[in-house]
């Protein structure tokens, strides 16, 4: 805070992973910063409860991209914070009639789909190797910040040096459709093969074949080829070491602080006041926001009219989750299994709706989410919202035991020695999400992805004007513990002008504390 007004450079809304990164990073770079939470603990949609002797992970549950030079091992390294993961042997996909182990080495995948979905194997490759390309080209150009969308002629030319021959061609299959190519390779009518992109790309694009773009496909199915891992010690670990980290360098850490509104202030006072419950004033000379952008837009009294109630729309998230949290006897599963399960259970069923599960597993031997002789899992399935909304407590009860029967039962095709073995169990709904994230309806995951709402096209972090800004799976490049903590990376390089903040060595001196410009519209 400025000793000589009493005002933070930054204050930050909202302690998800997108919120804490932003916060965390910008302290760091010598911003004088709080963080608002309204709840007791950090994570947001990647978050944790206990439960007796158990922690689970609430929402998000895999990490990708830890290595060096990707967007998590270069936060992790930038805040110098103790953290490890345990990296899956493989993620199995288990269908009907099928089952596929995805590996990090790409001889041994192509042979496993080979073998797994026989017939017009050289399109196949040819599928893979593209996806391959583009995906692992883009990925690799994400760690160096691209400015989506544009805003200046000097972002065109940042993003053009960016992305190189290679990167402007991987951005280009932008205009089509994964199933155009796969319609191109004589594929789109493979059923097997087309469900299980289907599948891969429900869970991070939330959206399927027919509308997400070819290069957004690559990038997310890479994802799975990289190697996906479980936090040691849980979700919990990650975030209480960001934002202890964030305390550290001298950050102002508030949970339990929930904000009501904010106003602009004007005059010589231009800034924004933040009002919290406690009718608290904090003063700020800039506010990111960790939330939605409909939540974001009812702090500061905006209308969801006109051009932002479009954007609004472009960046709404259109599913939620219904949820298990199960422990069971370790001796159920080998040590050395998978960590991550993905079941579908029916082709002729809607790839969502408890047709198609997640299944993560807590390492072995990982007393952060158990005592060591048991193991824990959370499992997932999208669900719309509306079908939850305005039901009496009986209906609701009756269609929640409806889907945990069909959570239970991808639990039992994956891992029937655990599902024999169960020692706790519960489950959750849209409402478990409305009541802890306040999102309505309980929609988390950000927008499902389409040529309308990503890339060029996509929803930015300075959307809502001058001194304002949004962080997180809302806005670009989207959902994804990956996308938020990029989207973090990019707001702290506006907010300070200065490049790449998440790879600049050892942590400045506090002799000074620079304030950011009031608007930043270029870079």
């Amino acid at each position: 805070m400025n000793a000589a007004n009493g005002r933070f450079d930054l204050a930050v809304i909202g302690g998800g992973l997108g919120g804490l990164a932003t916060a965390a990073l910008a302290q760091r770079l010598g911003l004088r910063v709080v963080l608002c939470e309204s709840h007791t603990k950090l994570g947001g949609c990647a978050g944790w409860f206990a439960r007796g002797p158990y922690t689970f992970d609430a929402g998000a549950t895999a990490l990708v991209g830890l290595e060096p030079g990707r967007p998590l091992g270069d936060l992790i390294a930038t805040l110098g914070i103790d953290f490890d993961a345990a990296e899956t042997p493989s993620y199995r996909v288990v269908m009907p009639d099928r089952t596929l182990e995805i590996t990090s080495n790409p001889d041994d995948f192509e042979a496993a789909v080979a073998s797994t979905f026989p017939g017009a194997t050289t399109a196949k490759r040819r599928f893979l190797r593209l996806q391959a390309a583009v995906g692992r080209t883009l990925l690799d150009v994400a760690g160096s910040l691209p400015r989506l969308p544009q805003r200046s002629a000097s972002d065109v030319l940042h993003n053009l040096r960016v992305l190189g021959p290679r990167g402007l061609a991987a951005a280009c299959t932008s205009i089509l459709t994964v199933d155009d190519v796969l319609r191109g390779l004589g594929l789109r009518d493979d059923r097997p093969f087309r469900t299980l992109v289907a599948m891969l790309l429900q869970d991070t694009a939330q959206a399927g074949p027919e509308t997400v773009p070819f290069a957004n496909a690559a990038a997310c199915l890479h994802a799975y080829r990289l190697g996906m891992r479980r936090p040691r010690g849980g979700m919990r670990a990650l975030v209480e070491r960001v934002g202890s980290r964030f305390a550290s360098l001298g950050g102002d850490l508030r949970l339990a602080t929930k904000v009501d509104h904010v106003e602009r202030l004007d005059g010589d006072d231009a800034g924004f006041a933040v009002i919290t419950r406690r009718r608290e004033r904090v003063l700020a000379d800039q506010v990111a926001f960790n939330l939605p952008l409909d939540l974001a837009a009812a702090l500061l009294g905006k209308s969801l009219k006109g051009r932002l109630g479009r954007r609004e729309q472009r960046s709404r998230a259109a599913w939620s989750a219904c949820t298990a949290y199960l422990a069971f006897d370790r001796e159920a599963v080998d040590d050395d299994a998978p960590l991550f399960h993905h079941v579908l259970q029916n082709y002729d069923q809607p790839i969502h709706d408890g047709n198609n599960v997640l299944i993560s597993l807590s390492n072995a031997g990982d007393l952060g989410y158990a005592p060591a002789h048991l193991r824990v899992a959370t499992l997932s399935t999208h669900t719309r919202p509306a079908d939850w909304a305005d039901l009496d407590r009986d209906a609701h009860a009756k269609l929640k035991s409806a889907y945990a029967n069909k959570l239970l039962s991808a639990f039992r095709r994956a891992l029937p020695e655990a599902a024999d073995n169960l020692k706790h169990s519960e489950f959750g709904t849209p409402n478990s999400f409305r009541r802890y994230t306040q999102r309505i309806g309980g929609a988390v995951g950000g927008p499902p992805v389409s040529r309308r709402n990503s890339n060029l096209l996509a929803v930015g972090s300075d959307v809502l004007g001058p001194g304002l800004w949004v962080v997180g799976d809302s806005v670009f490049p989207g959902q994804g513990t990956l996308a938020v903590v990029l989207s973090a990376s990019r707001l702290v390089e506006r907010l300070t002008d200065t490049p790449r903040p998440h790879r600049l060595g050892p942590t400045p001196a506090r002799t000074s504390h620079p304030t950011p410009a009031t608007a930043c519209q270029s870079g």
